[in-house]
């Protein structure tokens, strides 16, 4: 059971990259574009937002069974702590990205915090995923 979960997790893992670059991109050409962005390009957004946060929040629910179930729930270490304030933050920036998804009128930019916090979410990304290589080593 313990290598399906992982396997889900990695899965979650790429679809939680996925979104997350294909989102990046779509907000990079429509920002390059004269005028209105094209509407085949912002109907990509919904559709990003929801594959980032299906892959997020299938991260959590599989590295959290595998971590009780492995672990038993331990605090095993502060960069274990780190990874999960790391994930905690990719999450919230999920959640707020697809609820602002859901509730923009097609065509209109993303709030300007998620324009700031999407990189910053991108980071956390790259450090979540060095803690985990280091705890888990």
């Amino acid at each position: 059971m313990l290598t399906f979960m992982k396997i889900l997790h990695f899965f979650g893992l790429m679809l939680g990259a996925a979104g997350g670059m294909g989102g990046m991109m779509v907000a990079i050409q429509a920002k390059r574009s004269d005028g209105a962005p094209p509407q085949g390009l912002l109907a990509l957004r919904p559709r990003f937002t929801l594959i980032t946060l299906i892959g997020v929040v299938l991260l959590w629910l599989t590295g959290l069974w595998m971590w009780l179930v492995q672990y038993d729930g331990a605090l095993m270490s502060t960069a274990f702590v780190l990874k999960l304030l790391a994930a905690g933050f990719i999450l919230v920036v999920a959640v707020l990205g697809f609820v602002a998804v859901k509730r923009a009128s097609p065509g209109t930019p993303p709030p300007a915090y998620l324009q700031k916090l999407g990189p910053l979410a991108g980071l956390a990304s790259y450090l979540a995923v060095a803690l985990a290589v280091y705890v888990f080593a």
